[in-house]
């Protein structure tokens, strides 16, 4: 699911961000390296907030529905800034027409202000999104020991 949340991301950025002519309504679909690192960059950070969610959350996926809640807000909010990242810089480094970072603030700066954008774009989006990624959890999830001895 994170995967597919990451690359619904990256194709309307790639469609909208690629236009010659400038505007954000104007779409070109352009399948070059710059959508290749896009879609890998998109698939790389769903799976390393997903790995890290299982891995350090387990317990709070298991929980009711709105510790899942906070959890999957989490989870898209941490997703967002990672993609925004993740993107920015592959645009610095693929694109021809982009200047690279010269100094210690811009490196910092092209760190921080696509996480900062991301991070609240993946908020908003975490929001609306984590209504039916917790409740999926919930239905799909496993049985616990204490819902199977709640039924005996």
């Amino acid at each position: 699911m994170a995967i597919t949340v990451g690359l619904a991301n990256a194709l309307p950025y790639n469609a909208s961000g690629s236009s010659p002519w400038g505007g954000p309504f104007v779409w070109w679909f352009d399948l070059n390296l710059l959508f290749v690192a896009h879609t890998f960059s998109a698939v790389l950070a769903g799976l390393l907030v997903s790995g890290s969610l299982l891995l350090f959350a387990h317990c709070g996926l298991r929980g009711d529905f709105f510790a899942r809640y906070g959890l999957m807000v989490l989870a898209v909010c941490v997703g967002g800034a990672l993609l925004g990242v993740f993107l920015y810089n592959s645009i610095i480094l693929l694109d021809d027409q982009q200047p690279m970072p010269a100094g210690l603030m811009e490196v910092l700066f092209t760190i921080a202000f696509p996480a900062v954008a991301g991070g609240i774009l993946g908020a908003v989006e975490g929001v609306f999104l984590a209504f039916p990624l917790a409740w999926s959890l919930g239905r799909f999830g496993n049985e616990t020991t204490a819902q199977v001895e709640s039924r005996a």
